[in-house]
């Protein structure tokens, strides 16, 4: 894929098992791809009965689980609607539902078990990441929150939430990695594209972009790897993440449980 990709959810077929290889959800469930089918990256709603578990394959990349509706219970620790659990390459837990939920599941088409410190016994822990997120920014109008944003030592993936409940026009950018942008809430527009509750947008490396909503709008911005955001063509890059960006520690925002391969 080069530049941009739209994925609607209209025109995304049901099936009745998880569509990555090695995922298996134990119990009925309607899955849908939402990404392009020649990305680097991958994002599947998954709607689930309860008491169905979710298993990972034995090699797999830093995943993260979205729940926008319902509960995930991951060794006894509730994940409630809003909130995400982060899975490191090593770790492979049993994610339980504990009502019929709603979840968006996503993960790199490569796996990679070497982390950025070349330890990989810091990648078998879980980061369960409650609805108000790990590190957030909000103010009128605004919130933003970040369930992780690729400094952790075990796991390299950025998954953040951002919303407007007003009229809002993004400065066109780039950002020097790919990444997925799903919709929670919209209509968003993109030139002559625009977006749905359900879409999702692809965006390649490097490609310039931008982005309006008319009445506010809530999305996922999902990459798998650290990246800068330049926005000016030839400005100094912009790195990216909580912390580095003024973003609020949130006291309890995140439990971590260590779960060995």
């Amino acid at each position: 894929m080069k530049g941009l990709a739209v994925c609607r959810y209209d025109e995304t077929e049901p099936s009745a098992a998880h569509p990555i290889d090695g995922h298996v959800v134990d119990g009925a469930l309607v899955a849908r791809m939402l990404g392009p089918a020649d990305y680097s990256l991958w994002l599947v709603e998954l709607s689930i009965e309860a008491n169905a578990e979710i298993h990972l394959p034995d090699v797999h990349g830093d995943e993260a689980l979205y729940v926008c509706s319902g509960e995930l219970d991951v060794g006894g620790r509730s994940c409630p609607a809003g909130g995400s659990v982060v899975i490191e390459s090593e770790a492979h837990p049993v994610v339980r539902t504990a009502v019929p939920s709603v979840v968006l599941h996503m993960g790199p088409v490569e796996p990679s078990a070497t982390s950025r410190s070349g330890t990989a016994e810091r990648r078998s822990s879980v980061h369960i990441v409650g609805p108000e997120g790990w590190l957030a920014a909000i103010s009128p109008g605004r919130a933003s929150r970040y369930y992780a944003d690729s400094t952790c030592e075990g796991c390299d993936l950025t998954l953040l939430f951002t919303s407007r409940d007003r009229a809002y026009v993004s400065p066109t950018h780039s950002h020097s990695v790919d990444e997925l942008i799903h919709v929670l809430e919209g209509p968003i527009r993109l030139g002559a594209h625009t977006l749905d509750a359900g879409d999702t947008l692809a965006v390649a490396a490097d490609r310039r972009y931008g982005f309006r909503a008319d009445d506010g709008f809530a999305f996922l911005n999902y990459r798998s790897a650290a990246s800068v955001q330049t926005v000016e063509r030839g400005s100094p890059p912009i790195v990216e993440g909580g912390l580095v960006n003024g973003f609020s520690p949130i006291p309890d925002g995140a439990v971590d449980i260590r779960v060995e391969g």
